[in-house]
Order: structure tokens, then sequence, then C-alpha cells
């Protein structure tokens, strides 16, 4: 009789949770996905004319892309709706494979890696629609969304935002400088000083730079979860100028570097750590804000609170 108990107990036990909850055939088909881009993936990593992964101006692509996988797989662990495609709104799910097949295929025919790595878009959206529906769609929308920051924006789109990006760092490096008694002067966006010049390229300052930033700020915000709505946009949007300050001082401080040790110090290996105390001082500003809004949400509740007593 323990024999058959112990049985029976083992059969009503709750199946040990695996990676995702998902139905075999569901896997084959995210594995499918996955061997359907392995050739844009080798493009962004390793082709000559594509390899846009590999350039400064875009290397964000993987870190978004891993972020976007991290986050998706924790918010799907939490699910606990039908991941069975009984749910409402699996339909949406060849919508979406029809436009992703509409942007792969010439783009792969004709060598458009914008369009082969945009496609991954709605190709993954209709996969997790698929699977749950507008239930599932809903709990992983963030993660989903995210999934744009990876996408390469084309030159002729963000060149002229910029360029103008650019030119005003110039200007504030150059102002703050020149008050500080340094023999500097700036052309557009080339600062000249004492014997050296410059250059403020896309890798240091440009949009792509501040894209980067932004997406890692609203990344901050969906992880931290906060739960006013006001905070969450005030805070989006501040992220912008915090993204420029930490563009603005890290050429400050490469312009300072090459004046003092030369253009080999400047544009050495410590022109690569610029960029990471980049992202610590626009991490740190970010939470630096988040803390003074939550300080200044703190003391205005008191005073809301004794206004409707």
């Amino acid at each position: 009789m323990a024999a058959v108990d112990q049985a029976d107990q083992a059969a009503k036990a709750p199946p040990a949770a695996g990676l995702l909850p998902l139905p075999t055939e569901l896997v084959v088909l995210f594995l499918g996905l996955f061997g359907m881009f392995s050739l844009t993936l080798y493009d962004l990593f390793f082709s000559v004319d594509a390899g846009l992964w590999n350039k400064d101006e875009h290397s964000h692509g993987p870190i978004m892309l891993g972020l976007s996988l991290w986050l998706l797989h924790q918010r799907w662990r939490e699910f606990d709706g039908k991941t069975d495609g009984s749910a409402s709104g699996t339909w949406l799910a060849w919508v979406l494979f029809a436009i992703g097949f509409a942007f792969y295929v010439p783009g792969r025919a004709l060598n458009i890696i914008y369009f082969e790595v945009f496609a991954f878009l709605p190709m993954m959206i209709g996969v997790v629609a698929l699977v749950g529906g507008w239930p599932l769609l809903n709990k992983l929308k963030f993660p989903l969304f995210f999934l744009v920051f990876m996408v390469p924006i084309p030159g002729f789109v963000l060149d002229p935002i910029s360029h103008f990006v650019k030119l005003h760092i110039s200007i504030t490096v150059a102002e703050i400088l020149w008050w500080l008694g340094y023999p500097i002067s700036h052309t557009g966006v080339v600062l000249t000083i004492g014997q050296y010049q410059l250059l403020v390229a896309d890798a240091c300052a440009g949009m792509r730079t501040l894209f980067m930033l932004e997406a890692m700020g609203i990344f901050y915000l969906n992880v931290v979860r906060h739960s006013s709505l006001l905070r969450n946009v005030v805070l989006s949007l501040l992220i912008v100028p915090i993204s420029f300050v930490a563009n603005m001082l890290r050429v400050l401080f490469l312009a300072l570097l090459t004046y003092h040790w030369g253009d080999e110090v400047g544009q050495g290996y410590l022109h690569g750590f610029a960029g990471i105390v980049l992202f610590v001082i626009a991490l740190v500003l970010t939470i630096s804000t988040d803390g003074l809004l939550r300080w200044i949400a703190s003391r205005r509740a008191p005073q809301a609170q004794g206004a409707t007593s």
C-alpha cells in the first residue's frame, strides 16, 4: 500500500518547471526562427560589408538583444495564463509572420541589413501571439518593445540629428574649458586645444550613443517598476539631458587627457575607458535623479494628505 500511495503522490505532483512553460512544437518553432536569422546574425558580426555590430556606433545591438531576451524569459516565467495556443488573439500571429517575411525576404535578397534585423521583431511578436494570444502579449509587451533598440538605424535618418548633438557638445566643452583657462576653440565639431585637434565623432557623442543611453534608462525604469506613471514619464524625459551631460563629460575628459598627456594617451586605451565612464556617469545620474524624484514625492505626499484632511 505504501508503494501505491507514493506512486499516486508522484502522479499528482506538479511537473518540474522547465526553462519556459512551452510545448515541444513551440520550442521547435523558436529554433526555426533562430535558424532563419542565424545568417543575419552572422552578417551583423562577421560580414565585411554589413558587420554593423562590430562598429562602435552599432555595438550596442547585441547588448540590447541580450537584455530583451533575458527580460523576456523572466517575464514569461511569471505568466500563469494559457500557453497552448487557445487564448484569444492568436490570429494576429499570422499577420505578424507575413509582415516579417515581407521585410526579411527583400532584405536578404538585396542585402539590406536594416530590413533583415527589423523583420526579427514582428516574427518574434508573432511567435508570442501564437503561444499565448493577447494575455501573453500584454505580459511581455516591454521586452518585445525593447527589441526595437537592437535594430540599426540608417545613417541618413540619424546623421542630421547626430551632427546637431555633436555640435552643441563641442560648443559646451569649448566654453567650459575656455572659462577654466585652457587655450581651446572649436570649428564645427572639431576642437582645437593647444597643439591638438579633436574630432567629436559619432562614437563619442553622436545620436547613436544618446540612443543607447536612452534605451538603458528605459530598461532601468522597467526593472525598478515604479508605480507612479508621472514619475516614469518625467524620468524618461530627463534621460535625454542626462545622456547629453554624460556625453559632454566624456568629451571633456578626453580633451583634458589629450592636452596634458598627448594624443597617444587621449586616443589610446583611456579612450575606450572613457566609454565605460560615460555609461557609469549616465547610470549614476539616472539613479540620482530617480532618488531626487522619490524624495520630492515623499515630501509632497504628507502635504497632500494634510490639505485633504
